[in-house]
């Protein structure tokens, strides 16, 4: 019953733990789903736009001419609008050089102010004789129009206006599903050009920007689709730059729309194929921005560009200047006149290269959001936090990558960059209740290895117990100096027994001073684990308490002599370390004297008071202290004689072998020396067991660090 109860506790908690991912996972899905309503819609659309940015399409060749109304144009001819006998001058220019069609990025849908009757209005004192000699402009443009496939720009308008009505040239044979004609923009009419004009050029195309006006099209003006195909009542219209195409192509050519039950995915004029989105919007593979085919209206009115310039080319009259034209910035970030999108359609149409959003591609990144999420869900929990930031960056990586290539591959817009901002909060919320675990996990740990140890110490006896004891009274240098740049201390201490009486210690006076101490005492197990302890205590404490080393030594051994039943006596050696200036006071009680390694060589530290005998040997003896000026880089080995009493057998260890050991391992650093020195010692002693408790302490004086510590 308890292994059920335990079981079905561990099932509920790992239920609690993945309501929340889940619930973020179900948000996040929701909200990839209306994401065009949302502020990550405008950071959708500018990955897009970098993608292009990066890899824009190139314009190996240049089908389109622009002949532009520009200021110089204005300059030299009037401002607008022209006389449409001037315009008509223009236009037979452009056709005398036979282009391949010539659109008009304009809609003449007024009559002409130099008309006959426009004239005798605003003049009503000019003789009608006068007012008939007069010619027609718009006679005159429309055979202009006449002579070649010419094509004139008309607006959709969604409700009716003053002047609008049905265009005269819809197109006659469009072969299409009739179930995507309700995903196709509509307009209810259109503001086109005169009826004369109409009946003069060959086609009419939509001129206009596209009709939807979401948040995500209009952000910072930037232009990312434009309509292929509408319907402007009932009737089909293509828009100018796909219908000069059809044109150039001859009126045979068929125009056909491919589609499915959810609208269209792409138009074909003849046997040139541009993908569309459901509702005939063209996303616009944008090449950089190019003057070079741009000409002046007023250089083609002057004949400055013979008529050769023109021929087998597509030609678009629009405007250029400052006050005309309709601005574009691109995803490119160039700001072109509106004209040039005109270029951008044809071309693209040519190369048959257009972005690709279908119907199925949201589909396919919530896929990939639910497959990321669920993997996370389940990775997660399972690796260490280090490895499961990795893996998230790596799911990232991979997303993004993911955009990059389909883009490069096919024009695809895949949406990585949304993606791995959403599952940023689930990965987030999952590391976080892993790490909650994992906290709880090493605390129920730590104190289930608690229970174990005290358990151990019953059953292996008050012995092992004694030795946790002893050694948990030693210091850790690493941990308590561990921000400390001025010197550095190492320490090692290995009982030969389970107890042992040799000690060391470590210990801050203040901010610059530092404390060690290092002691044998005579005899081996529990009652020298006893004396050591108390020996250890009552050093660093009078050291702290004393400003004269030798008194505070004299203390020790007072305090050290007033309970001395085994006659016990200790071998020290205490030392104070000024860290900003390197001077080293100590003071030693029958204790083998340091070694100092300074610049590649050793020497014994001398000492005046080096002689001193061992606490509690003799009583009352006046132990004075001594100095010695430390340099930086160098260190100072305190040992016991553990070390240079190490026996193999034959001969002792001695501290002529420590100290080339010490010359040997001198550029480690100190933690790694001490345990080289150890290493030393225990490969002398062949494997024979240790006579004696073996400790070693480094001393790395580094110097005063000018940048504090």
């Amino acid at each position: 019953m308890k292994r059920l109860a335990g079981l079905c506790r561990a099932l509920l908690g790992a239920g609690r733990g993945l309501v929340l991912p889940v619930l973020l996972l179900a948000a996040a899905a929701a909200l990839l789903e209306t994401i065009e309503t949302t502020p990550l819609a405008a950071l959708r659309h500018a990955q897009f736009d970098r993608y292009q940015r990066q890899m824009p399409r190139r314009r190996d060749n240049e089908p389109v001419i622009v002949v532009a109304i520009d200021s110089q144009s204005l300059a030299e001819y009037g401002q607008w609008p022209w006389s449409r006998t001037l315009l008509a001058r223009l236009v037979e220019k452009i056709m005398a050089g036979r282009p391949l069609a010539a659109g008009l990025d304009i809609v003449f849908a007024e009559p002409d102010r130099y008309s006959p009757a426009v004239l005798g209005k605003a003049l009503p004192g000019l003789p009608p004789q006068a007012l008939s000699q007069l010619p027609e402009p718009d006679q005159q443009l429309a055979q202009a129009l006449a002579g070649g496939p010419t094509v004139l720009g008309l607006v959709g308008v969604s409700n009716a206006l003053p002047g609008s009505r049905q265009p005269a040239k819809p197109l006659q044979k469009l072969a299409a599903d009739s179930s995507a004609e309700t995903a196709v923009s509509r307009f209810s009419a259109a503001i086109v050009s005169r009826p004369s004009l109409e009946e003069a050029a060959a086609g009419e195309g939509l001129i206009n920007a596209s009709p939807d006006h979401r948040p995500a099209n209009a952000e910072r003006g930037i232009l990312r689709r434009v309509p292929s195909l509408a319907l402007i009542g009932e009737q089909p219209f293509l828009s100018l730059p796909l219908e000069m195409v059809r044109q150039a192509l001859g009126e045979s050519a068929t125009v056909a729309r491919e589609s499915d039950s959810r609208g269209l995915n792409g138009i074909r004029i003849g046997d040139y194929r541009l993908p569309t989105q459901s509702n005939g919007e063209l996303l616009i593979h944008f090449g950089p921005a190019s003057s070079h085919y741009y000409l002046s209206a007023a250089d083609v009115l002057a004949g400055r560009h013979p008529p050769e310039t023109f021929a087998s080319r597509f030609v678009i009259i629009g405007f250029n200047s400052t006050g005309l034209q309709d601005s574009i910035i691109t995803p490119l970030g160039d700001s072109v006149p509106g004209v040039d999108i005109h270029v951008q359609v044809i071309e693209s149409l040519l190369s048959g290269e257009a972005l690709q959003r279908p119907w199925w591609m949201p589909r396919l990144e919530l896929a990939a959001l639910l497959l990321g999420g669920w993997l996370l869900i389940v990775a997660v929990p399972a690796l260490r936090p280090p490895l499961a930031v990795v893996s998230y960056a790596g799911l990232a990586a991979l997303l993004i990558a993911a955009g990059y290539l389909a883009f490069a591959r096919g024009r695809w817009l895949f949406d990585g960059t949304s993606l791995v901002l959403l599952l940023g909060p689930l990965f987030i919320a999952r590391l976080g209740h892993t790490l909650i675990q994992a906290d709880a996990g090493r605390r129920q740990a730590e104190s289930k290895l608690q229970q174990s140890r005290e358990a151990a110490a019953h059953a292996a006896g008050q012995l092992d117990a004694a030795r946790r004891i002893q050694m948990g009274l030693l210091p850790d240098p690493r941990r308590l100096f561990a921000d400390e740049k001025r010197f550095t201390v190492a320490a090692l201490l290995e009982p030969a027994d389970v107890v042992g009486g040799d000690f060391y210690d470590c210990f801050r006076l203040d901010e610059n001073r530092l404390g060690l101490s290092i002691g044998d005492v005579s005899g081996k197990g529990v009652p020298a684990s006893l004396f050591m302890a108390i020996a250890k205590t009552l050093s660093g404490t009078l050291a702290r308490r004393e400003s004269d080393l030798g008194q505070a030594l004299r203390e020790v051994e007072r305090e050290l002599d007033r309970e001395n039943p085994e006659c016990l006596f200790v071998t020290a050696l205490i030392g104070i370390l000024d860290a900003d200036s390197g001077l080293f006071e100590f003071v030693c009680a029958g204790h083998d004297a340091p070694l100092l390694l300074r610049h590649g060589e050793i020497s014994r530290l001398a000492t005046r008071q080096l002689a001193g005998p061992p606490l509690c040997a003799t009583a009352a003896y006046p132990y004075v202290s001594d100095r010695i000026q430390l340099q930086a880089g160098d260190r100072l080995c305190f040992f016991t004689d553990g070390v240079s009493e190490a026996d193999n057998g034959s001969e002792l260890f001695g501290t002529a072998r420590l100290a080339c050991a010490l010359l040997a391992q001198q550029e480690q650093a100190a933690g790694e020396l001490v345990v080289a020195l150890r290493d030393a010692v225990r490969h002398f002693e062949s494997g024979r067991p240790a006579a004696d408790d073996l400790t070693l302490l480094i001393l790395h004086y580094h110097g005063r660090q000018t940048s504090g510590r």
